[in-house]
Parts: C-alpha cells; sequence; structure tokens
C-alpha cells in the first residue's frame, strides 16, 4: 500500500457534511461555529493569493507556529503552501516550543515565518537576544500583534498577521502594518471604540458581531477590507 492508494482509499469514505467547528472569543465567553467544505474551498483560495502576492514560492522553505484549535484560520495557510509547493515545518505557539524553533531556523533555509507570537517570540529572545542576526535570511515575516511590534522595534521587519474573531488577517510587504481580509466572507465595523467581525451570506455559520480582538481603522479596497492601527 502506498501513499497515493491509501489517499484514493480515504477519498471514498463518506465525507461529513461540514469541514469542522470552530471557536472564537465573544466577549466572556466563546462561540462555535459551523465551517463548510466550501468555506474552507474558499479560505484556501484567498489565502493561496495573499501568499503569492507576498512573493512565496515553490523554491521556499516556510516555518508556521500555530496550535490545533488554530485551524480554522491557520490550515487554510498551510493547505495554501501546499497549493504553491513550498516547504514547511510546523511548531507549536508556546514558550516549550522555542529551542526547536530556533533549531530549525538556524539549521534549515528557512525563508518565510508565518504565525509568530509573542510566547514564542519571548522565549526565543531570551536564548538569542540579537534577533536581526537570527532573522537574518528570513525574507517573509507573519507576525501576531505584540510580536509584530516587537520584532519591528528591533529592526526586523515584520508583517502583520491577526486571528479576528473568526476571520483571518493577513499584511503584504507594501504595507506591512495592514492586515488584509477577505470582505467576500467577513464584514468589520467599529462598535464602541473595537472592531467586529461577522459573517457574509457567503459562509455556513451566521456569525453576527464577534469581537475582533483588535482597534483600528477599517476601509474598504475592492474585495480587501483594510484595517490600520
Amino acid at each position: 500500500m502506498t501513499r497515493q492508494t491509501m489517499l484514493a482509499a480515504a477519498r471514498r469514505l463518506p465525507r461529513p457534511d461540514i469541514y469542522g467547528i470552530g471557536i472564537c472569543r465573544d466577549g466572556d465567553g466563546f462561540v462555535d461555529y459551523e465551517i463548510g467544505w466550501d468555506d474552507l474551498d474558499r479560505d484556501i483560495a484567498w489565502a493561496h493569493q495573499q501568499l503569492l502576492a507576498a512573493g512565496v514560492t515553490a523554491a521556499d522553505h516556510v516555518l508556521i507556529t500555530c496550535t490545533n484549535h488554530e485551524a480554522p484560520w491557520l490550515s487554510p495557510v498551510v493547505r495554501a503552501l501546499r497549493r504553491i509547493g513550498a516547504v514547511y515545518i510546523p511548531a507549536e505557539t508556546y514558550a516549550w516550543d522555542a529551542a526547536r524553533f530556533i533549531s530549525v531556523l538556524e539549521r534549515l533555509p528557512i525563508t518565510v515565518v508565518i504565525g509568530l507570537g509573542t510566547e514564542t517570540l519571548s522565549a526565543v529572545t531570551a536564548k538569542k537576544p540579537d534577533l536581526a542576526a537570527l532573522f537574518d535570511g528570513v525574507r517573509l515575516v507573519w507576525s501576531r500583534q505584540e510580536a509584530h511590534a516587537e520584532l519591528s522595534a528591533a529592526g526586523v521587519p515584520s508583517l502583520r498577521m491577526g486571528l479576528l474573531g473568526p476571520a483571518l488577517g493577513l499584511a503584504l510587504p507594501d504595507a506591512p502594518d495592514v492586515l488584509r481580509v477577505n470582505s467576500a466572507e467577513w464584514v468589520v465595523h467599529e462598535s464602541g471604540g473595537a472592531l467586529v467581525v461577522s459573517a457574509t451570506e457567503a459562509r455556513h455559520a451566521r456569525l453576527r458581531d464577534v469581537p475582533a480582538g483588535i482597534a483600528g481603522r477599517v476601509t474598504v479596497d475592492g474585495d480587501t477590507v483594510l484595517i490600520e492601527p
């Protein structure tokens, strides 16, 4: 039995009605929401478009930090990397995995980092305080809110990445501080001094006004929501 025959057999099995169930914070609690297979396909297509626009190619080696529960946001990114043909290596977002993060970064020709968060970065900095030297060979770094600010302050070019309620936001190199969100899937607006996210009619789940977890100025440019700090 080969990998190809196993995949072919798996494809013949009955498929559930939905891809999965996401969970995100909603005020003091959490909200569960269904993700359809069509939602996933469109999320992959959007992530693929953003990665290509940023210059990710099949020649890249990518280090991505994420957890299993972040699959609703980052599984489309991983699948987009597969579609591009880039090599990717996963790591956890927790401090205890910082040694592996450093080892991968130093021993392999990593050119792209995705999902770097403040817990990982703090642990990495404790071991390798010269961040500019550590990330010297990395061409693109997508980092979460606090880590983005820390990297920028350390002289490491960084692109913002945000898990905004149920939506994913990614910046591009020409505007590294501006999060881009797919407006065909999500509506973002200001409410009470903060941003909230709602699903469009295209989504399987009917989410309304879920906190994005950030503040900012929102504009819409064609099929893209732009969120400036």
